[in-house]
């Protein structure tokens, strides 16, 4: 069985996961975790207030019963990767008191990327380094 209501919460989410965009009913998730109804709806409640999954009110099978959707900012969020900062390692622009000023849609701004002598030589320098590496 389950160690805990956290184990269990966790478990359910998972299974409500793998069923992605589809959903599960709330009823299957009941029998597959061997829970009562009552307690089947206070889990997918907990779910849904800590925003989760949403839940749709369906007619399955001739009952009422609920449609367990995971939402699609969860899902996004389970399937983030670790973010690589290396290729924007010692750019100029962090540092840089024109910062604010800086803008790539304003044309007639002198802060831009395209006229950032800085931001030229950090890229010359760093394509200079990766291309040296790349000769070794």
């Amino acid at each position: 069985m389950y160690k805990n209501k956290h184990e269990l919460f966790e478990q359910v989410f998972q299974a409500i996961l793998k069923s992605g965009e589809n959903g599960v009913f709330q009823t299957e998730i009941c029998k597959e975790f061997s829970l009562d109804s009552r307690d089947g709806s206070r889990l997918a409640g907990n779910l849904e207030k800590q925003s989760l999954v949403s839940r749709e009110k369906i007619l399955h099978k001739g009952r009422w019963t609920y449609k367990l959707i995971v939402k699609k900012s969860t899902i996004a969020e389970n399937n983030r990767k670790p973010i690589q900062i290396d290729c924007v390692e010692g750019a100029p622009c962090f540092s840089c008191a024109y910062q604010q000023s800086c803008s790539s849609e304003d044309e007639a701004s002198p802060y831009s990327p395209a006229k950032c002598v800085w931001l030229e030589e950090w890229i010359i320098a760093d394509f200079e380094k990766a291309y040296v590496k790349n000769e070794k």
